[in-house]
């Protein structure tokens, strides 16, 4: 492989990632889906939002909403082996707003 294929395959990569993460990484302020990558239960990803104080937007069985509203959330979840996913959630309002 010659050297300007190399660079334009690094190049491409790195276009198709930023392209990826562009998509697919929540923003401050926006609702993530917390998907659970090292074998979490649901209390554990509840925990985390908890933690964070990242209210809920939707609680069901298998699935996790929530508005993470820090920069440095998405990071600490991939930490803890949560991926955070970028998501359109039902409602604005937290859960327990919605519900009383």
């Amino acid at each position: 492989m010659g050297r300007d294929t190399a660079m334009f395959a690094l190049h491409a990569c790195a276009a198709g990632f930023t392209l990826v993460a562009a998509l697919l990484w929540p923003r401050a302020g926006e609702a993530a889906l917390l998907v659970p990558v090292g074998g979490q239960d649901v209390a554990s990803l509840t925990h985390f939002a908890a933690r964070e104080g990242a209210p809920l937007l939707e609680l069901d069985s298998g699935r996790v909403i929530a508005r993470l509203d820090d920069r440095g959330s998405p990071l600490r979840a991939l930490s803890e082996g949560i991926l955070p996913l970028a998501a359109s959630a039902r409602g604005c309002s937290p859960l327990e707003a919605r519900e009383s």
